[in-house]
């Protein structure tokens, strides 16, 4: 849903960000325009291109929390769920309305029985469904008691706390079960709650009894009044007769055993519907529970809300082990999956270098792509990181020292710049850079330096390249001759 609503943003004619960037002109980074960058970057939180080694931890993260296989409740559950609920609702609301809307017009009975149902049938969705999710938490969590018990201990037993971005190989050597209780417990005594299986059950008990006793009033009340009704409109010439009792008794005690036996049948149907209905209000939250129980991750880090993400409920962006290996269980799946969105953004990005095209006044050569982009991300994103991490502490200050003749003054340096381990001068950065096998390994050490040292590197690697063509060119023709 976010990423179709985000494409439409990108695509949506005269408004949409291709429209508006058709002539930005403005160049980016390392060969890209900067319309080019603001329409990867909107898709980019979408359609990640994540390392296989990173694919597998967030695997063996659900793989040891048991969420591995297991899926949130998608929308037309939750839809289906709040209809039944809400339909279920609807003769207890009735009932409701009745007596909170007694003296009003028939209008506002409609909408406050509507209210009652909407608030009824969220609160009873929500109770059950966290019921579900924590009877089956505490479940994982007792089994794995279970097996601390069978081995002889009597305490949970946690050798650490393993978040998502932990390596989830540090605990290999530690029991399944310890395993498990890494990743799924608050706190080493955590073990588990029952407490929203029983607010649920208490609250689905009263709704159960107490909308039975009122039905079962509201009948009785219907039917005093039916026959009060009848008698009083009753067109019988006997009832005021002036005939002796003896010859009235018996069709009395007629009328009075047919109506009896009218009013006990109708109790009995009555009796038997107001049950079946309770039936059906208690198999339809037995229903929720069982959908909170199948579609909820025990994992601490496996499934949440993304930090930073405002939007609606239904649609609100994720994060976690789940969301980032998109539900799958393989790295080729996943792979798979992800290629059609990279299409999208690949044809999105097309559209945009098309119309910067036709709107220069020169020929571009706009052939970037949104591979290249990702590529680029991730190069720029480890030498930072690996910058950050290489940067050497700053120095404790010593005292200062008794003042002393000043020194003559020495020449001034040549300028250092820095590198992966540390400060450096120009020849060594050439040095390092001519070491280097790998042509993507050099952009990644030449894109982290500083931009004056890139422009000095420029003529350098400039007349390196030259060299090499022309000696690639007198390799082909001593083979001619």
């Amino acid at each position: 849903m976010a990423f179709a609503l985000t494409d439409f943003k990108v695509r949506m004619p005269l408004f949409g960000m291709i429209a508006r960037n058709a002539k930005n002109f403005q160049p980016g980074r390392d060969g890209w325009m900067n319309a080019e960058e603001k329409i990867c970057t909107t898709y980019k939180k979408y359609v990640s291109q994540m390392p296989k080694e990173k694919f597998l931890q967030r695997i063996e993260y659900m793989k040891h929390s048991g969420d591995l296989g297991r899926a949130p409740m998608g929308m037309g559950m939750k839809v289906f769920l709040f209809l039944l609920v809400a339909a279920e609702s609807m003769g207890f609301s009735y009932l409701l309305g009745t007596w909170a809307a007694s003296d009003g017009s028939a209008n506002l009975y409609e909408q406050l029985m509507y209210a009652i149902v909407f608030v009824l049938a969220s609160i009873l969705a929500m109770v059950t469904h966290e019921a579900g999710s924590q009877f089956y938490r505490t479940k994982l969590i007792r089994s794995c008691y279970a097996r601390y018990k069978e081995g002889g201990s009597a305490n949970f037993h946690s050798t650490r706390v393993i978040s998502l971005s932990d390596d989830q190989y540090a605990d290999k050597a530690d029991a399944p079960e310890t395993r498990c209780m890494n990743r799924i417990i608050d706190n080493p005594h955590d073990m588990g709650s029952y407490g929203w299986s029983w607010v649920a059950g208490v609250f689905v008990a009263l709704i159960f009894v107490l909308s039975g006793v009122m039905r079962f009033s509201h009948m009785d009340t219907e039917m005093t009044r039916e026959s009060q009704a009848v008698e009083a409109t009753s067109a019988n010439p006997f009832a005021q007769s002036s005939l002796p009792a003896d010859l009235t008794a018996p069709q009395a005690s007629a009328d009075k055993k047919a109506n009896a036996e009218v009013n006990g049948n109708t109790k009995l149907e009555g009796g038997a519907a107001i049950i079946i209905l309770g039936i059906i209000f208690v198999v339809t939250q037995i229903v929720g529970f069982g959908a909170g129980h199948k579609y909820c991750f025990a994992g601490k880090e496996t499934y949440k809300k993304a930090a930073g993400s405002n939007s609606a409920w239904f649609w609100s962006e994720k994060d976690g082990a789940y969301a980032d290996t998109w539900g799958y269980s393989t790295y080729d799946a996943y792979w798979e999956a992800m290629q059609p969105y990279k299409d999208i953004v690949n044809a999105r990005l097309k559209d945009l270098q098309q119309l910067l095209n036709q709107n220069s006044p020169k020929n571009l050569a706009l052939t970037k792509t949104f591979d290249d982009f990702l590529a680029l991300q991730a190069s720029i994103s480890n030498a930072a990181q690996r910058d950050h991490n290489s940067a050497p502490a700053a120095p404790t200050p010593a005292p200062a020292p008794a003042p002393v003749a000043a020194p003559a003054p020495a020449p001034a340096p040549a300028p250092a710049v820095a590198t992966a381990s540390g400060p450096a001068s120009l020849e060594q950065v050439k040095r390092e850079l001519e070491g280097m096998a790998d042509k993507a390994q050099q952009q990644e050490f030449f894109a982290s330096q500083p931009a004056d040292v890139r422009e000095a590197l420029k003529p350098w690697l400039k007349e390196r390249k030259e060299k090499a063509a022309a000696a690639v060119s007198k390799a082909e023709l001593d083979e001619l001759f």
